[in-house]
Parts: structure tokens; sequence; C-alpha cells
């Protein structure tokens, strides 16, 4: 899509705040030509997309309000379920209750956003209740930018892929079996608000959240969009406020003036005493090198992987180039998704793969490809970062540390490692540790600002891992 027609990922990151590439291969590609054969189809003409009708679907997309939700729609793909990191609803639970302990009148507030299609405020709402905590005591605002999102979230009929895990003991005591799946109970619905907004719309009033919920989104967004993201939600935390975020974006809140709450787990955040920011400013993300232009390296003292099956795959189709420019936009053959990587894998498997089965909760495959990839090549800092958020968000801090510092062994500046691995350090309550990797990071990324990309403008991105939701 960049290559050929950049006016659409130009929209997204506009319109949205997401990264294009974030969402996968030919992602959004796939979603402008269904679209545009939705137009065609409509208009009964002909179901072939050249240039003339994507300049027609484009003319259609910047002049009908109904025509931009529907491909927003049609990108932004659920992935969640209930009580998602189980941790966090703990702490939730926990904390209220201290709160209400000592201000037992007061009111707490707990805003998710994005809610999808409501797995995650109800998760609070059960868990808030299962705690015995008087539902007079606590209000939960949802918001999503998916109308279809909110429409099935207030319908709260799950099919069985929202119930992951174990234990599932809440689902007997709050939902129905009904046709279709289970229903929730009124109860529980009638304690979450909800509501279709933007998460970087600027607040509709001045209501402040002792709870938030942001987890697992502002890894689809540029740099601008994440700070963005990060002023609003930070505009409307409570004093002492606190922010639960996905596992792959506890970097990005200590980069925000941001303190790890440090409890195991649960990715909680609360602002930094004004005493202990110093100077630190926001900081962007970097974008990891592809693999083809990543510093060959030859053996890594100390690096034992286990081993894993070698599947034989195919070599890639040559890159286009001015001779060969390759198939057209409407031309070009779909990437295979990701059940089909290990049954039709066309191309060898990318850390982007494993990404992405990572952000789909399939922490085992995303963890195999990973492993496969290190045994199969030279080892790269970035496939040490992913295996470091598997191991992290796995609970296995000793794992994600050897990992994140194997990353640094072969990247010495890799700036989310850095970060990652502080904050493990700082859960763990070495805060002098902590310190002087969140120093060496930010000197790296001052490093970064001397370059020529740095000074261009250009956004950069990182792609973060496990249960990335949808925006």
């Amino acid at each position: 899509m960049v290559a050929v027609d950049p006016r659409f990922e130009a929209w997204l990151s506009h319109e949205t705040g997401i990264d294009a590439p974030s969402l996968g291969a030919n992602t959004l590609e796939r979603a402008v030509l269904d679209r545009t054969r939705a137009m065609l189809a409509e208009r009964g003409m002909p179901n072939t997309v050249d240039a003339a009708a994507l300049d027609a679907y484009w003319l259609r997309l910047n002049t009908a309000p109904e025509e931009r939700q529907a491909l927003i729609e049609a990108l932004v793909v659920p992935e969640t379920w209930f009580f998602r990191d189980r941790e966090a609803f703990v702490t939730l639970a926990r904390v209220v209750g201290e709160k209400l302990a000592r201000v037992p009148m007061r009111v707490l507030r707990i805003l998710s956003a994005p809610c999808s299609t409501g797995e995650e405020p109800y998760s609070a709402a059960m868990a808030l209740l299962d705690a015995g905590i008087d539902p007079a005591r606590f209000t939960i605002d949802a918001i999503d930018i998916s109308a279809r999102a909110i429409e099935q979230a207030r319908r709260a009929v799950y099919g069985r892929n929202a119930f992951r895990g174990h234990p599932l003991t809440f689902r007997d005591r709050h939902f129905t079996e009904v046709d279709g799946g289970w229903q929730l109970s009124d109860t529980v619905r009638g304690l979450v608000r909800f509501a279709q907004a933007n998460l970087s719309d600027a607040p509709a009033d001045d209501t402040r959240y002792d709870f938030i919920f942001c987890r697992n989104v502002l890894i689809y967004f540029h740099r601008d969009a994440q700070d963005q993201a990060i002023r609003r939600l930070d505009s409307q935390l409570a004093e002492d406020g606190m922010i639960f975020v996905g596992p792959a974006e506890t970097g990005l809140m200590m980069r925000h003036a941001m303190s790890s709450a440090r409890i195991p787990l649960a990715f909680a955040f609360q602002r930094t005493a004004a005493s202990e920011t110093g100077v630190r400013a926001p900081l962007p993300f970097r974008l990891p090198l592809p693999p083809e232009h990543a510093a060959p390296v030859v053996g890594l003292p100390g690096v034992a992987l286990p081993s894993v099956p070698v599947r034989p795959v195919a070599v890639r189709a040559p890159a286009p180039s001015r001779h060969n420019p390759g198939p057209s936009l409407a031309e070009r053959p779909s990437r295979p998704t990701i059940p089909e990587i290990d049954t039709v894998l066309r191309e060898p498997a990318t850390v982007a793969d494993a990404r992405r089965l990572a952000d789909a909760g399939n922490l085992d495959e995303a963890e195999r490809v990973a492993l496969e990839i290190a045994n199969l090549r030279a080892p790269e800092a970035d496939t040490f970062y992913l295996l470091g958020l598997i191991a992290d968000a796995r609970g296995r801090q000793a794992d994600a540390g050897d990992f994140y510092r194997k990353a640094l062994y072969l990247e010495p500046a890799h700036y989310e490692a850095l970060t990652h691995l502080a904050a493990l350090l700082d859960v763990a309550g070495d805060t002098v540790g902590a310190r002087q990797l969140m120093l060496r990071a930010e000197r790296a990324l001052a490093r970064q600002d001397k370059t020529p990309s740095a000074l261009s403008g250009t956004p950069e991105h990182s792609r973060g891992t496990h249960g990335a939701r949808r925006p």
C-alpha cells in the first residue's frame, strides 16, 4: 500500500492515529480493496479495482462519514477476552478496597479505553462485585471507536472465545447459557456505561478517573498519536490514580514520566513524583530494523536456545524493482493469515509474524516461531526482545530479564529492551539499577536525535506484542 498508494495510509494515520504497518502485512490494502469492490457492486459496475476505481473510492471515503466508519470497522478486529492479564483485575479490586477503607463514602471512577466488545470493563465490574465492593461506590465508563463493538458490548452475549484460561468460575456466577453463547447478567451490564469515541479525541468533560485501563492499543499508534493519547489519559487521571497498560507498553509509560506501581504482572503505573522526574521528557519509540538491515552477528556467548523442528520453506520472490515493479494493488495476492503460517508458509517466518501470533494471544506459537528464527539465523536483538516480552507476559521475570539482556548484548542502545529491563528491576525493588538503565535509554535516544532520520521528523513506531488489541 505504501509503495502503491500512500493516500490511504496517511488517511488512517490522521483519522485514528494507527500506524498501518502495525496492523500486519497488507491489512489496510485488503480492507481498501474490499470496500472498493463493495462500492463497485453497489453501483452495478464490474468488480475490477483499477486506478480509476481507487480514485472513486478515495473521493467517497473523504465525502461520506458512513464510509469512513465502515473502513475503520473493517480494520479494528476485536481480540480480547474476560480477565485478560488477570493480575490487573486482582490489583484493581485490592486497591479499590484499600481506598474505600480510608474514605468509605468515596465514589471511585474507572475508565476502559478502548473497551472493544466489553470484556475488559465487565471484568472490572465482576472483580469488584466478587470482592464485595458496594456498586454504589464505583462507576465504570467504557469507550471505543467501533460502533459495532459498542453494540456487541451492550448486547453482552459472548461465545467460547471470550472465555480463555482457568478458572472460569466467574462465568457460573455472572452468566446464563443461551443460544449462541453466554448472556451476562443485568446486574453487571448495568454497571458499565458505553460510548463511541476515539482515544485521541479531547475529553468530553473534566471527569477524573481513579483507574484507567488502556491496554495493548498504544503499540498500534504512530509516535504523535501515542503522545496525544498519553496526554489525554494523563489529563483524565486523578492525582493518586493508576493506569493499567499492556506488557509491551511499559517502556512507553516510563518515558512519559510514569512510574511502575511495582505490582508483578499488573503492568500498573502512577504519576512519577515531581521530585523524581528530573528532566525526563516524553521519548518516542524507535523502529526496530528489519532483519535484512540488521548488523550481522556471529555467535553470542552464553546463549543456549531450545531446539525446534525446522519446516521447509519457500524462497522469497524477487523484490519489486524499477524494471520489475511487481503486481498492482488489485493484482497482488494477499499474504497468508496467521493460522496459515503453519501449513502454507510461502516465505520464511519473520519477527513480525511472531508478534502477530502473540498479539492474537497465541503465546506458545509466537515463542516457537521466535525461537525458530533465532535458531535458523544469526541472533538479532529484536528477536530476543520479543522473547523477553513473551516471558514477561507469562510471569517469567527471570527469563524475561535474561532475554532483554541478550538483546542489549547485541544492541546496547536498544531502547525498548532498556526500558523494559528497567521496569523489571523497578518492580523487583532495584531502583538504582532501573534508573541507570533509564539514563542509558535517554542517552541512546539523544544520540538517535542527532541522526538525519531523527531530524527529518519521520514518525517512528515500535511494534510491541502480547495481546495487542484492536484500537
